[in-house]
């Protein structure tokens, strides 16, 4: 039997190919449309750490966002959605979820009325972002800033394992809950979407290593996770890079910005091959 992890990371590099070789654009494989659909039959959520970049990649899978569109916005409430994913002539009905990624009461109660009972999710799309997150406040800026300094230099990657380090706790806790039974009870698959991609595309094969275990000298913590729930659960598992959009990112005030490594075209094609696997696990029960 094929090993799992060599069969994702085959599918991160297929990506990788098709995006460094031109693939197809966004909205070639996939599009989305929104309406009231009555009763959902795919239930989704969409979970990760505070400034990951969910609620933008939601936008993009279904093409909310354009070439030139305003900076994203800060979400801290619950969103839901009511989806028609499409592709050709298939059509999937799907109610998608993003829980708020800050630490708050508002959050865990989002995580328990989304993944208890009889309309827990069919499927959880994980977004991480290799430590580019996103820190909205001020005040948080600082709080970081002077944790880091404490221990040291302050600079791009201090601030990238410092996120790195929260992501890992914040997924910890999901993974523990879905192989103790506590949430999630109807789970079939999830997607670890590796975003904001395109900030790192130089360093793909380090994201990659740290995301997908199997390769790396000494897995990460969240690599060890991944493998808790393949050999705890029957989930159907895969971690794909993506990037929503072309942006700029801050670490922290007076860190150099970093840029997009990648163009439109590019971004697109992420965008299309994240949509047909997210089509795929959508529409496969396990075993199928």
């Amino acid at each position: 039997m094929p090993d799992v992890w060599e069969n994702t990371r085959s599918r991160w590099e297929s990506v990788r190919h098709a995006v460094d070789g031109g693939g197809p654009g966004a909205g070639a494989a996939a599009t989305a449309l929104h309406g009231r659909l009555g009763l959902s039959v795919n239930p989704i959520a969409v979970t990760g750490e505070a400034g990951a970049g969910k609620t933008v990649l939601y936008d993009a899978l279904t093409q909310a966002i354009r070439t030139g569109d305003s900076d994203s916005s800060r979400s801290p409430d619950i969103e839901k959605h009511a989806t028609v994913l499409r592709s050709g002539s298939r059509r999937i009905r799907a109610a998608v979820t993003v829980i708020p990624g800050q630490l708050s009461t508002q959050r865990e109660r989002a995580l328990q009325d989304t993944m208890r009972g009889d309309a827990s999710p069919h499927g959880i799309v994980h977004v991480v972002c290799w430590g580019h997150n996103r820190i909205w406040q001020r005040g948080s800026q600082r709080d970081v800033q002077e944790a880091l300094a404490a221990d040291g230099a302050v600079d791009q990657e201090a601030v990238r394992n410092w996120h790195l380090r929260k992501e890992a706790a914040d997924f910890r806790l999901l993974v523990d809950a879905i192989i103790d039974g506590q949430l999630a009870k109807r789970l079939r698959w999830l997607i670890v979407a590796v975003s904001k991609c395109d900030l790192y595309w130089d360093r793909l094969d380090e994201a990659r290593d740290h995301y997908i275990p199997g390769r790396a000298r000494r897995e990460s913590s969240f690599a060890a996770l991944m493998r808790d729930l393949e050999n705890e659960t029957s989930l159907r598992l895969s971690v794909l890079p993506m990037a929503s959009r072309l942006i700029r990112h801050q670490y922290l005030p007076g860190l150099p910005v970093g840029t997009s490594q990648l163009d439109d075209a590019q971004i697109g094609a992420l965008r299309t091959h994240f949509g047909q696997e997210l089509q795929t696990f959508i529409t496969q029960r396990n075993g199928g």
